[in-house]
């Protein structure tokens, strides 16, 4: 990972500039998630486990032929599974389960590969986002918006996902670092998203004026756009983004640029923090531009 452009005074993780095997930095954490594997797992799957604990300063137990819901009854925490070709994470307040998966990003990006840089995505044009820029994404989430960034900008470019949440944390971080779509340049385009736990607000304080090109606000996340159970579940446990007048000022004073938002095609906050809104026929979400 790339160093970061700010001086850190109030992070939720200690990172260690270590690399390792997953592409990740050795972390510890506040809050404790159990690793461990499926219940009939091989010795390279079971390696692989310790190694992803390792990793991050997480437990490593194995499952003893207990169920899941017993492990968690056990430790009261959330069990990161780890099996052959993706990594489940079962939240311990919910019976359903969470991967990850690039989804609509990887489509996106197939249709710009596929079209030439820029194809039919708005936010390419609206953020004109070009090979070399910084993309600064303060709501990551999942991604998805990040991947399709990091795709453009490319690798003489910089962009750097803020997620406040621990889980989405560590589901995105993870998954950036080992999902494989068999594409070589989406691939690349994941593991050049540097990812950071921490509130947005604290980073953007924290970072330097003019730190990045573009600054990114996302907060529809958190809205009922897509009713899947996998998305719901994520949503649940995202962390809340609290828009406010500061908020918007700490993203004009870093972004370079422009700062760029994402939001329901209803929603007030274009107006109220003076965005430019550009409409967008038949969409359930339109953006905004403050240029800086």
């Amino acid at each position: 990972m790339r160093n970061l452009p700010y001086k850190n005074t109030n992070k939720i993780l200690i990172q260690e500039k270590i690399k390792l095997d997953f592409g990740i930095q050795k972390v510890r954490w506040e809050d404790i998630m159990i690793i461990t594997t499926p219940g009939k797992s091989t010795s390279k799957i079971v390696g692989r486990a310790k190694k992803l604990a390792n990793s991050y300063g997480l437990p490593y137990k194995e499952r003893h032929g207990v169920s899941i819901q017993t492990m968690k009854n056990e430790y009261r925490d959330d069990i990161v599974i780890v099996e052959n070709n993706r990594i489940v994470i079962s939240p311990l307040n919910s019976e359903k389960e969470m991967f990850y998966h690039p989804n609509l990003a990887l489509i996106r990006a197939k249709r710009i590969m596929n079209e030439g840089k820029g194809g039919q995505e708005p936010l390419i044009s609206i953020a004109k986002l070009k090979e070399g820029m910084s993309f600064l994404d303060c709501t990551l989430g999942l991604a998805s918006d990040s991947i399709i960034a990091s795709l453009i900008v490319g690798p003489t470019g910089k962009v750097t996902g803020i997620e406040g949440n621990q889980l989405l944390y560590f589901l995105t971080h993870v998954g950036l670092a080992t999902f494989t779509s068999g594409i070589e340049g989406f691939d690349a385009a994941l593991r050049r998203i540097d990812v950071i736990h921490q509130e947005h607000l604290n980073y953007l304080r924290e970072c330097k004026t003019d730190s990045f090109d573009v600054v990114y606000l996302d907060p529809m996340f958190n809205k009922s756009i897509d009713t899947s159970d996998g998305i719901n579940i994520i949503r649940e446990e995202a962390w809340r983004t609290d828009f406010s007048d500061e908020l918007i000022q700490e993203a004009k004073r870093v972004a370079r640029a422009r700062v760029v938002l994402k939001d329901d095609w209803k929603s007030t906050r274009f107006a109220r923090f003076g965005f430019t809104q550009y409409k967008r026929k038949s969409s359930s979400f339109h953006y905004g531009i403050l240029e800086v």
